[in-house]
């Protein structure tokens, strides 16, 4: 076991070394000196990625993570410990020369008054000396310990050095798969099922809820229909905001709180717990649930200081060489203003959320959780920002590839035994919810490129658009694991064990869409089309659309 420094240390260790957690041998990175106000240390075991390796190098691979280094990570976690207990060893003989200095002055001074009652038994040090001697005696002491001191300063600086290496690797290793899970990118997706057969061919039938009765004529595209319908204004949106932006226009806008409505409402009779979350989240909250808050080149940029011959990575390799961040940051006026501070905001910037699943999962973020609370179930409603980057001409047509989309998210935290089991239910809650409008689709189980850092296992559903002759992806659902908890310290008590402990564990934690409007938009607007271009409004909306049946061109 890494020794531990108490805690009346006047120089506490503590600071450099990361302490075990509760999974074995993890350790959680304590920074000293200029602490970021939100931030939280991640605890990696790092010992379990030391003597899995060549394991966790094979899983990254398999997921197209090409810079991950858990070798790498095994020799600065051999290194850290070598550095602590050297720097342990040197506080203990700092502390011995401490004490011997102070016995050393308190003879002194005594001997000084005359007061010969007050003399300290001798050591081997002071023994018989007279008070030129003791004198002598702590001069040589003081510049021992000065030497110690300043040994100590040094480790402590390369104990720096190595934790911040240490954590980076770390940080970059995704999480494991599940062993049935596809190995490959997108086109090795394995179809689960398939539910409802509503336009599976190039027809549209007469009565939407009926397919038997099929026409000749051909299904418009979502957008046309849109256009005819006078439900969005993507030219306004590109005039105040730019491109891929757009308005929702009188039943458009009906139709987005209908379906937020239908999913809050069909979410809280299941056990979510409803919540409005708040848009934007600290960069290292975005980071720690699995999404990439910078590009490429700042984050290998950060840890430049930090890095050695062994740490420099080839740039083929390198995040700035891998996928492009989707996050969007933002900084306040005010602070861009603000000129030579280094402020938490510049170290630790906002970001808009991708999705409610971030601050849905880090309101937990160090909390130990009491296990008969488990599992917590939210609905999150929210705006999400996405730059999509490197999606240029791909599915830009319309709203289907928007920066800026609602959607109603489902989390859930979980006890590590129950999750797989979590994962079917929010899964089964999904398929009904679509099933309720009418849609035909299928759910995938997603291969290892797709599964992001933080998934275990990731299933995708995508429904049948036929406007666009294609399947479109409306919905996922992933079991992350331990991967966000270890990075936000959520914990829960284990159940008692033997010998009456219940250290805690990390919790597992969950997410789900309910309802991402735009995508869900295109669904119904091309399978629910008749061929006057109208559009039948499911019946599971009515309640909310104010009388509106059946949208109707030129009705706006």
């Amino acid at each position: 076991m890494l020794a531990r420094v108490r805690a009346g240390s006047r120089l506490n260790i503590a600071q450099y070394f990361c302490l075990r957690t509760c999974a074995g041998s993890g350790i959680s990175a304590q920074r000293s000196g200029q602490q970021r106000r939100t931030l939280i240390q991640p605890s990696f075991d790092y010992k379990h990625i030391r003597d899995n390796a060549q394991v966790l190098l094979q899983n990254a691979q398999d997921r197209n993570v090409l810079d991950a280094r858990p070798h790498r990570v095994g020799e600065l976690y051999d290194e850290f410990r070598k550095l602590t207990t050297l720097v342990n060893e040197k506080r203990s003989e700092l502390n011995s020369l401490s004490k011997e200095l102070g016995s050393l002055a308190r003879n002194l001074s005594n001997k000084h008054r005359g007061n010969v009652k007050n003399v300290e038994e001798p050591t081997a040090s002071n023994s018989g000396m007279d008070q030129s001697g003791l004198q002598a005696a702590m001069s040589d002491l003081k510049e021992k310990a000065s030497i110690a001191k300043a040994t100590i300063q040094a480790i402590d600086a390369q104990l720096k050095v190595v934790e911040a290496r240490l954590q980076y690797e770390a940080s970059k290793l995704p999480n494991i798969s599940h062993p049935d899970t596809p190995v490959g990118d997108e086109s090795q997706a394995r179809t689960v099922k398939t539910v409802g057969t509503l336009h599976t061919k190039d027809k549209i039938p007469l009565d939407p809820w009926d397919g038997t009765g099929l026409s000749e004529f051909d299904f418009k595209d979502h957008y046309d229909l849109a256009l005819d319908l006078g439900i969005v204004d993507m030219e306004a949106g590109a005039k105040v905001a730019g491109s891929r932006f757009h308005y929702w226009r009188g039943a458009g806008a009906l139709l987005e709180l209908a379906l937020v409505q239908y999913a809050m409402t069909r979410a809280t009779a299941a056990g979510f717990t409803p919540h409005i979350t708040p848009d934007m989240a600290r960069s290292s909250i975005v980071d720690a649930c699995g999404f990439r808050p910078r590009s490429g080149a700042e984050e290998n940029a950060r840890f430049d200081a930090h890095m050695d011959s062994k740490d420099q990575v080839d740039p083929a390799r390198s995040r700035s060489s891998g996928e492009a961040s989707q996050i969007y940051r933002v900084s306040a006026v005010a602070e861009e203003d603000t000129s030579g501070a280094d402020s938490n905001a510049e170290s630790d910037p906002l970001c808009l959320i991708a999705t409610a699943e971030i601050p849905l999962v880090a309101m937990r973020a160090q909390q130990i959780l009491d296990r008969r609370q488990l599992p917590i179930s939210a609905a999150g409603l929210s705006h999400c920002f996405r730059a999509e980057a490197g999606a240029r001409g791909r599915d830009t047509r319309g709203i289907y590839r928007l920066h800026q989309f609602t959607k109603v998210e489902l989390v859930t935290l979980a006890l590590p035994e129950n999750s797989q089991k979590e994962l079917s239910r929010l899964v089964d809650f999904q398929a009904a919810l679509y099933s309720d409008l009418g849609l035909t689709f299928r759910v995938l189980q997603m291969p290892t490129h797709e599964l992001g850092a933080s998934a275990y296992q990731k299933y995708d559903i995508e429904a049948w658009m036929p406007g666009r002759k294609a399947w479109g992806e409306i919905s996922s659902a992933s079991n992350c694991t331990d991967y966000q908890a270890r990075r936000l310290g959520i914990r829960v008590r284990a159940s008692a064990a033997k010998d009456g402990s219940s250290a805690p564990v990390f919790v597992h934690t969950l997410n789900a869409t309910a309802v991402a409007v735009p995508r869900i938009v295109v669904a119904l607007l091309e399978s629910h089309q008749r061929p006057d271009g109208s559009v039948v409004v499911p019946q599971a909306l009515r309640p909310w659309m104010m009388g509106m049946d059946v949208l109707v061109p030129g009705s706006h």
